[in-house]
């Protein structure tokens, strides 16, 4: 072997060697739990990871994992009800959001009917970063803030939970498009 055919022999096994582990750092990048990408105050609050199996309305999912089938319920924020205005498109943006996907949750305990209370984390597709559902719900238009339900957390996430709905209503997203939209807490008292 001439002393060219060794080098392009070599830059091969080098070229090859370094396509690898980049395929392999990405493929790393998409495995769960990856908590470096959040912001620092919720790395530490994170703890199931699991997948969503069922989407039952805008802010109840059933997810599968180490404890089986839980039931959660998205803390501190409240949608429309199926069969209200608005319920049904909530509902199709969770399953878009998180419907069979892997996600994180970061918990707050259980409401009277004995569902997990939890903040949704999942990874964007495109950027991999993670983003908290909850809030993109109330982003989208999809929910209201739980005033009186959102004491765990901090005053900086109540303060962009309600910058969130501020901005949706100005801009009149999701169900703040409707003429006169009606909380579900109210209309459950219908």
């Amino acid at each position: 072997m001439d002393g060219f055919t060794i080098l392009v022999v070599i830059g091969s096994a080098l070229v090859f060697v370094v396509l690898h582990k980049r395929t392999q750092r990405r493929e790393a990048a998409r495995e769960l739990p990856h908590r470096a990408h959040l912001p620092p105050k919720e790395r530490r609050r994170l703890g199931t990871t699991a997948r969503v199996k069922w989407v039952y309305d805008g802010d109840t999912v059933d997810i599968d994992c180490e404890r089986g089938k839980v039931c959660i319920r998205l803390y501190s924020i409240d949608s429309p009800e199926n069969g209200q205005p608005w319920g049904d498109i909530a509902t199709a943006g969770l399953i878009k959001m998180i419907g069979g996907r892997t996600v994180l949750l970061e918990e707050f305990g259980l409401d009277h009917y004995g569902r997990t209370l939890a903040t949704i984390w999942v990874r964007d597709k495109k950027t991999h970063e993670w983003a908290n559902v909850n809030e993109r719900m109330v982003m989208l238009g999809h929910a209201w803030i739980m005033r009186g339900h959102y004491a765990h957390h901090d005053p900086e996430r109540q303060y962009k939970l309600e910058a969130l709905e501020r901005w949706a209503r100005s801009k009149r997203v999701g169900l703040w498009k409707l003429p006169s939209p009606v909380p579900p807490w109210e209309w459950r008292k219908r």
